[in-house]
């Protein structure tokens, strides 16, 4: 087959592809009708409908503002002072699953609010990671997404840039990823980098932010920061014994929200604490009851303006 061939051959699959998707999604035919018409198996209409949604041609959209509509979520926004709360259902079997569902509400909450102008930062963690992977494929004007956290990996997950540069290749935006180790071994060597006219300009970016995506992590033996290498377990226990619940932006937080102090902040490259709170519209993402410690001490430090969180642990919130 020559190229012209294969190119006539793709463009005439496409256009199959949204015919089928046109007479299920527009007209209202059942997948039996369609494939009467068309002269194919109702397997194959199946099929049409899933490689339409996978290519792009059907891009199915929810208002993220639907899952803020609940008893539960003013509730939440009364008792916390958000001005939004997402909830969604807690009808999974697995906590995977759950959490998968929680970042597709993110997902389409956070789309909902971004604006034309906007400067996006973007965190790094389990439930970021599958926010940005179900973020809505549709363009923002003149959007600007910022890493705030520098770059770490881990067996489990994609890089700490990975976040970022998939929502803004989905929106169409401008990238702005951070160029530095999120930790270093040596706090004169942090100062230094930060120091260096790159990363000081990417630094810099973060006062321009106007909407933030974050998570929270926790403190378990099992937690991110130690698969990832940026703490040993030995160091958690010595950061729980300080009184640490959750680590928020690769910093530790206490049950009220405050930094607890040691020298690895010193040896972070991210944003600060303070300068979180400063932006404007910021998401929290959170989901699970083994979390609630850490989230609460998010919300009592003030670090989010909206919260998407699953049914169950926002009612457990709430007692």
């Amino acid at each position: 087959m020559t190229t012209i061939e294969a190119q006539a051959e793709d463009l005439s699959h496409a256009a199959l592809l949204s015919n089928v998707a046109v007479l299920y999604y527009k007209e209202g035919l059942t997948q039996s009708e369609i494939s009467k018409r068309i002269g194919v198996s109702r397997a194959s209409v199946v099929n049409y409908l899933r490689q339409a949604r996978d290519t792009g041609i059907v891009d199915i959209r929810i208002e993220g503002s639907a899952f803020a509509s609940t008893g539960l979520s003013r509730k939440l926004c009364q008792k916390f002072g958000l001005q939004d709360a997402y909830i969604a259902p807690s009808n999974c079997e697995t906590v995977a699953d759950q959490t998968r569902l929680v970042a597709q509400v993110s997902g389409m909450a956070m789309f909902d609010l971004l604006q034309p102008h906007d400067w996006l930062g973007v965190s790094w963690g389990g439930t970021v990671q599958l926010t940005a992977n179900s973020f809505p494929n549709r363009p923002v004007a003149d959007l600007s997404v910022c890493q705030i956290l520098g770059s770490m990996s881990s067996p489990d997950l994609a890089s700490a840039e990975d976040c970022t540069i998939q929502i803004a290749r989905k929106t169409g935006a401008r990238c702005y990823t951070l160029h530095a180790p999120a930790l270093l071994s040596d706090e004169a060597l942090a100062e230094k980098l930060r120091q260096e006219p790159v990363i000081a300009q990417q630094l810099d970016r973060f006062k321009n932010l106007t909407k933030v995506l974050f998570s929270i992590g926790s403190i378990d033996d099992d937690t991110l920061m130690v698969t990832s290498e940026m703490a040993t377990k030995s160091e958690l226990t010595q950061f729980r014994q300080r009184g640490a619940v959750g680590i928020l932006c690769g910093r530790y937080i206490s049950a009220d929200g405050q930094q607890v102090d040691h020298d690895l902040n010193k040896r972070l490259i991210g944003i600060e604490l303070d300068e979180l709170r400063k932006v404007e519209t910021r998401m929290f993402v959170a989901n699970g009851d083994r979390k609630l410690d850490a989230v609460l001490a998010v919300l009592h430090g003030g670090y989010a303006t909206h919260l998407v969180i699953d049914e169950a642990s926002g009612k457990e919130l709430l007692s």
